[in-house]
């Protein structure tokens, strides 16, 4: 086993995240390891969040910033489903996400990607 390990030797860090579209549907995937620098700091972390019954968000980046901003546009969505009597497209959860991710772009820091599937655009 090597000890001599370069502490200043550039490191890769990220969020491993993939989408992958079929004729009936979509398949989402995402690691689940958390790190801080070069630690792993936990090995089961969900990055995945439900926004609707066929709507999901990556999520990376600092988690108290990416879970806020999942729950506010997961209830932005269930009025959006109440007001309307049926559910939330894809586009709109999109479009949610990033007006609430450009409106408070100076204070979060975190990457968002949403993914899913409707009856509209699949």
């Amino acid at each position: 086993m090597d000890l001599n390990l370069d502490l200043n030797a550039p490191h890769s860090m990220g969020t491993t995240i993939i989408g992958v579209t079929y004729n009936d549907g979509v398949v989402l995937g995402v690691d689940s390891r958390t790190s801080t620098g070069m630690y792993v700091a936990k090995r089961a972390s969900d990055k995945i969040t439900q926004l609707t019954d066929n709507v999901y968000v990556f999520r990376s980046r600092f988690a108290a910033d990416s879970q806020v901003v999942s729950d506010y546009v997961r209830y932005f969505l269930h009025q959006h489903t109440i007001q309307l009597g049926q559910p939330a497209t894809v586009k709109v959860a999109a479009n949610l996400i990033r007006l609430l991710s450009y409106n408070n772009k100076n204070t979060l820091e975190t990457g968002l990607i949403v993914g899913g599937w409707d009856k509209y655009e699949g």
